[in-house]
Formats: structure tokens, sequence, C-alpha cells
């Protein structure tokens, strides 16, 4: 029997330090979160044509995420602190560490974890009859594959 569709209500976006080849043991909530960008990996498709041949041919080369995160958060009072926070905790990292987010699910077992470069805050956009926004465009080092679940620690109230 196939399992139940899941919806988005309760997913709760988190960030951490850890390392390129370990996650972080814990992780801390970025509130606000409206979306998480999808990430596609696609593979390199390398000519390996020989000169003699009518029909090329192909092998599989690098797969490739496409390198960025965009993420999309309300633009609040609260969330510009907790972002602020983790970018000092992302410039004040070891050579060692690298920035972890992640896209915690209650009723899974596992979740995705992104290895990135986070970005600065941009100008939200002003528009009649829209929600103030950020759109951020972060950098996105690696996809790894899905880790366990563990449920990012609530922000602080202000």
């Amino acid at each position: 029997m196939a399992e139940q569709a899941l919806s988005t209500i309760g997913v709760v976006f988190g960030w951490g330090l850890g390392t390129l080849s370990t996650p972080p043991e814990s992780f801390k909530q970025i509130e606000e979160c409206i979306s998480i960008g999808g990430v596609s990996i696609t593979q390199d498709r390398l000519d390996a044509t020989p000169m003699e041949s009518k029909r090329k041919r192909y092998i599989g080369g690098h797969e490739d995420t496409g390198g960025e995160l965009q993420t999309v958060f309300n633009d609040t009072d609260a969330f510009d602190a907790q972002w602020a926070e983790m970018l000092a905790a992302y410039d004040k990292k070891t050579s060692e560490q690298a920035m972890w987010f992640c896209a915690y699910h209650p009723s899974k077992k596992k979740m995705n974890g992104y290895i990135v470069e986070p970005a600065s805050l941009p100008a939200p956009e002003y528009a009649v009859g829209n929600v103030l926004q950020y759109t951020i465009s972060n950098t996105l080092i690696d996809f790894p594959d899905p880790i366990p679940a563990v449920r990012p620690t609530a922000a602080k109230a202000e």
C-alpha cells in the first residue's frame, strides 16, 4: 500500500557547522522560511566520438548541482537577527568547518542537508499586494545524500 503524500506544513529550516564530510550534530532554526529551492543533479555528457564514426558517442562526466541554493524568507526583524547570527558563525568558522543548511520534516526519518556558502541579505522587493520577503541565492558547495533527521533547535524569542 502506498504511503500518504506529505505536506510541507511543519518543515523547519536550520543551520549548523560541520565539515565537508560530516554533518553537524545539531542545527539552529531560522524562522520565517517560505521556500528552500530544489536541487537537480545533472551529469555532464562528454563527447567520446572517434573521428571515423558517423554517429557521435557520449560518456557520462561530472555530476553538477548547479551551484545555487535559493531560499526565501519573510523579512522581519527577528529573521534579520537570526540570519546575522548564522553569518557571524560562518565568518568565525575554522578552516576545517563547513556551513550546513537543512530542511527538517517532522514525518521523515532523514532530511536533506546542503553544504553552502551563505549569502548576505539582498534588498527585498517592494511591490503593491506583496509580502515583504528576501530571496537569497546561496552558493551550494555540495548536496550530500540525505542525513538522519535532527530537529533544529528553536530560535530564541526576541
